[in-house]
């Protein structure tokens, strides 16, 4: 039986429903000899789970694969300055334990410079272990939190380490579990314990093994580190000032969580075939959050790239390619690539695939179609710019130059008003000031918080839908 407020492990049906489009405009003018054409398309994969019925559920959950987490939480001395921090930090994690689901496997970290497991308790020497939750060890796990004590330095990648070392010890060293992990932390990495190379080396150790969100609290977090491991371990990144017991970050943590359980469609795929015709420049996540995408197999034509588990969501990819004009191609429409789904065979739990999905383009001797664009290319393509604006304008802070950084924040600004980003326009609005003529000055007093957070809301996107 559920505990009160506490999700069942697996509640979605036993087939969610997959969809694949493809959004391009494919009309491109014939390019001069010897030059290549660009054509951009939105690729969107949506996954439905309709809400099903109770009799449903222990079928669902026969199905789908199990659900593994790990909680580190930063113990490091930095904790107690101020003393309210590992209390607000104590209070969300034991918030994050109580969303975790009944029959779920969890554990949770102390980090420092050393990290140490938490809960459950290990067997010395022996391999190390997960606890079952349920309402006593959910309750075990808050009293143990609660008993611990601050102290020692900061080895990010040590607490990673630690989570790979835990999931090698679920029952079939965790193949048919979906694994994650959530840091909370309010420092970085100190290089007497642990240098940036070393972190770097961990995080793609652990790539591809689990995922992992990182939150950061204060104003002592690096930005790139904790970019530099969601990035790296496809997570999501977040950021929130000294809070209370009644503040935000228990619910955010809380609610990071049961997201994360709610992922349980494993092994999904974008398999892309080009034609001779074609050249694939660059294909990436583009929504909800802006991801490197890299290919886990490749030939001459195909790439294909893993994906990460899905719960109920949308995603969106940007795809680029050069397209060539030959006299042999003939006809009036052209495929440059194919976009396909495709699953791994072992994964759960099953799922109908959509058919593949063109990308084509239709020569056209009217130069005039350089500017046409797709309503959703477009709108991406105006994200990623904002995205360079925002980093031209820090970089520009950084280098004492404010007449630069006034611009470049002031275009960034107002990308996020044509793109309807109301999230990164409240951010910018914390380091300039918006004119009615459209320009903007830069407030006299920049705090390092606010760039930092507006770094991080780079990360997600807008959609246009």
């Amino acid at each position: 039986m559920a505990g009160e407020g506490t999700p069942a492990a697996h509640p979605g049906p036993a087939e969610p429903a997959v969809s694949l489009e493809v959004s391009q405009v494919p009309e491109l003018p014939v390019p001069d000899p010897g030059h290549e054409a660009r054509m951009y398309a939105v690729v969107t994969v949506t996954v439905r789970r309709p809400v099903a019925a109770d009799t449903r559920r222990a079928a669902a959950q026969d199905q789908g694969p199990r659900h593994a987490v790990v909680f580190l939480i930063d113990h490091s001395s930095s904790m107690v300055n101020p003393p309210t921090r590992m209390a607000a930090a104590r209070n969300a994690a034991a918030a994050a334990v109580r969303a975790v689901p009944d029959g779920a496997y969890f554990a949770v970290v102390a980090g420092r410079d050393r990290p140490g497991t938490v809960y459950p308790e290990q067997p010395p020497g022996g391999r190390r272990t997960l606890a079952v939750a349920d309402d006593l060890t959910r309750r075990a796990a808050e009293d143990a939190l609660r008993a611990c004590h601050p102290g020692g330095g900061t080895a990010i990648g040590s607490w990673l380490g630690r989570a790979q070392e835990l999931f090698a010890g679920l029952p079939g060293c965790g193949a048919d579990f979906v694994r994650h992990a959530l840091l909370l932390t309010d420092g970085r990495n100190e290089p007497g314990y642990e240098s940036r190379e070393e972190l770097t080396a961990r995080i793609a150790e652990c790539a591809g093994q689990f995922t992992c969100d990182a939150i950061g609290i204060g104003d002592g977090w690096d930005t790139g580190e904790l970019l530099l491991i969601t990035t790296g371990l496809n997570g999501t990144a977040h950021a929130f000032e000294e809070t209370g017991p009644t503040g935000p970050l228990p619910a955010r943590l809380h609610d990071l969580t049961r997201q994360a359980a709610g992922r349980d469609l494993t092994g999904l795929r974008l398999r892309l075939y080009r034609s001779d015709n074609a050249e694939l420049r660059s294909f990436g996540q583009v929504h909800p959050t802006r991801r490197t995408l890299r290919p886990v197999e490749e030939t001459e034509f195909l790439r294909e790239f893993a994906t990460e588990p899905w719960g109920d969501e949308t995603r969106s990819y940007l795809l680029s390619l050069s397209a060539r004009h030959t006299a042999e191609a003939g006809g009036p429409e052209l495929m440059l690539t194919e976009v396909e789904l495709v699953r791994d065979g072992a994964a759960r739990p099953p799922v109908e695939l959509p058919p593949s999905q063109p990308v084509v383009v239709r020569w056209s001797g009217d130069h005039g179609l350089y500017s046409r664009v797709h309503p959703d290319v477009g709108h991406f393509l105006h994200q990623e710019d904002l995205v360079r604006c925002f980093e031209e304008g820090c970089a520009a802070l950084r280098a004492g130059d404010p007449e630069t950084a006034r611009g470049a924040l002031g275009r960034a600004w107002q990308l996020a008003v044509q793109v309807g980003d109301d999230a990164m326009r409240e951010h910018l609005e914390k380091l300039v000031e918006p004119g009615a003529d459209g320009e903007v000055e830069l407030h006299a007093r920049i705090r390092r918080f606010d760039i930092e957070t507006a770094r991080i809301r780079t990360s997600y996107t807008k959609s246009r839908r």
